[in-house]
């Protein structure tokens, strides 16, 4: 016991290395979440896609950049006033001075933007009309899929197919808005009357305390698991935004908002909810919530983002969702808190929150209390060396309590990189993982091999952990038991004349005591014309 003990102070005070991949650091950004293992592998596809074909910020409607995902509601609404005082967006420097953006959100969004502009010297701009292909196949020894898209001026059409699950849309862009028939997703507020697909689990990071509402948006992925088929129509003007949409599971719905410069306002209706739901920033200072109504009661969610001082951020929320209410989360009463704090050269950044939450479901065991704190530091010791730590302990009244220390450390230097985990758990018995990976990863490709060792007494201890997948896949598999597993992962990619071809292999093997071994092996080939 005393041995354990020992270890998890270690794991405690040791740094992690943070994930490097641009579209999961950008996932964990936009979302909140305070690792890779929280993602959803939707949510990553779409912002691969975002990768493939960068958002281009100087010429796309309102409504494509808030259909995105990449920006909040302000900061669409800023970026449209500087550009009608200094014109397009011409360098990312240029863009972190913009209200609401800042060097933290540009480095994370830029491998998403593009900053092509008519009024850029040399540009000329075209009317005719060009074709763009995207397409992508990919074969596991378990299924096949392929992926394919078709982009004509303002028409698009996509379609996604992977074993028994397939989706596809089709797209025809107004001059302000969009009809969309198909899968697609709707969010909007902070999820209470309608948020389709992804939504996290807890209050990890200050980032999680409020949602990113981007309306109407096409689903084109290999997993359909939570969003909508049928039709759906939306318009952006200068100051509104109004929306309709119908699936063939007979959901439909409806939308109107205010879209300002210092926030917005929206309201949203289905045939079981109703709600109104807001968000302001005024001199760095967001506040957001929306209330609603649905099965005879009422629900409601409030919070707050703020500056301390120059490096100090803090954030409060409160809900307030009944097991009488009608929505898709209900049954939970909660407040939460959260403190980060940031350097002047940014390479140390530091965060705690703390969720505590009353879940009166199901109704005959009104009692289960939660509470879950997070701790993160962010450390960059020198050009070669990133180190992190994340520290989860959730206390529970209804199982028993969970801690989870880890602890990673990332070297690069130029195309080599070269990183370590130590993870220990316990929860009804103690759990560790550790895994040591190297990659070399020059202009045209990249070469990944990892080993993975692991035990967990039972699968209640189980320990997730991110591995490196080909774009648009995600890989998290749950670990527990005694064992190992090996994975090797090569990417090459060519331009033959007009079209990028991207190549994949990932091959894995996985042993796991009184168990037989699983072999994995993936190969995928993207072209983008």
């Amino acid at each position: 016991m005393k041995r354990r003990l020992v270890l998890l102070l270690l794991l405690a005070a040791a740094p992690v290395a943070a994930q490097t991949d641009e579209t999961v650091r950008a996932a964990l950004f936009l979302t909140g979440a305070d690792g890779p293992e929280e993602l959803d592998d939707r949510f990553v596809e779409e912002l691969e896609s975002w990768r493939n074909r960068p958002l281009p910020l100087n010429r796309a409607s309102r409504a494509r950049l808030l259909e995105s995902g990449l920006l909040t509601s302000y900061q669409v609404a800023t970026l449209e006033e500087y550009r009608s005082v200094s014109g397009d967006v011409l360098s990312f420097a240029e863009l972190e001075l913009v209200d609401g953006f800042g060097k933290e959100a540009v480095a994370v969004l830029r491998p998403f933007l593009s900053l092509e502009s008519a009024r850029s010297p040399g540009v000329v701009v075209q009317d005719t009309l060009i074709f763009r292909h995207s397409a992508i196949l990919r074969v596991t020894l378990k299924d096949v899929g392929a992926k394919y898209r078709l982009q004509a001026g303002r028409m698009e059409a996509a379609g996604a197919w992977k074993g028994q699950s397939a989706t596809f849309y089709g797209l025809f862009r107004l001059r302000k808005g969009k009809i969309l028939i198909g899968d697609f997703n709707a969010r909007y507020g902070q999820g209470l009357a309608f948020w389709s697909a992804f939504q996290l689990a807890g209050l990890s990071t200050l980032e999680a305390f409020s949602k990113r509402a981007n309306g109407i948006a096409p689903a084109w992925s290999f997993n359909r698991t939570g969003t909508y088929r049928g039709l759906a129509w939306d318009y952006t003007g200068k100051h509104g935004q109004f929306a309709l949409f119908g699936a063939l599971d007979g959901t439909v719905g409806a939308h109107a908002g205010w879209l300002g410069r210092s926030g917005q306002a929206g309201v949203t209706a289905t045939p079981k909810r109703v709600s109104l739901d807001g968000r302001f920033g005024f001199r760095g200072v967001d506040l957001f919530g929306e209330a609603a109504w649905g099965g005879n009661a009422f629900a409601g969610l409030a919070g707050t983002l703020f500056p301390l001082g120059e490096h100090w951020k803090g954030a409060l929320q409160l809900r307030a969702i009944p097991s009488a209410y009608s929505g898709k989360k209900n049954g939970e009463y909660g407040a939460a808190a959260g403190l980060s704090y940031l350097s002047d050269s940014r390479t140390f950044k530091a965060s705690v929150t703390i969720d505590g939450a009353l879940l009166p479901k199901p109704e005959s065991d009104t009692g289960r209390r939660q509470v879950k704190s997070t701790g993160l530091l962010a450390w960059t010791l020198s050009e070669n060396w990133l180190l992190e730590s994340r520290l989860v302990v959730r206390l529970r009244n209804y199982d028993s309590n969970r801690t989870d220390l880890r602890t990673d450390a990332t070297w690069n230097r130029g195309t080599w990189t070269v990183k370590g985990r130590l993870n220990g758990v316990h929860d009804g018995g103690f759990g560790i993982l550790g895994y040591l990976e190297g990659g070399w990863k020059p202009s045209r490709g990249a070469v990944w091999l990892r080993f993975t060792g692991f035990g967990t007494p039972s699968w209640q201890a189980r320990i997730y952990c991110y591995e490196r997948d080909a774009p648009g896949n995600f890989t998290s598999p749950a670990y527990y038991g005694t064992g190992f597993s090996a994975m090797a992962y090569a990417g090459w990619k060519k331009r033959l004349g007009k079209t990028d071809f991207k190549l994949y292999l990932r091959g894995s093997y996985k042993w796991q005591k009184e168990k037989p071994g699983q072999a994995g092996l993936k190969f995928q080939l993207m072209a983008d014309r």
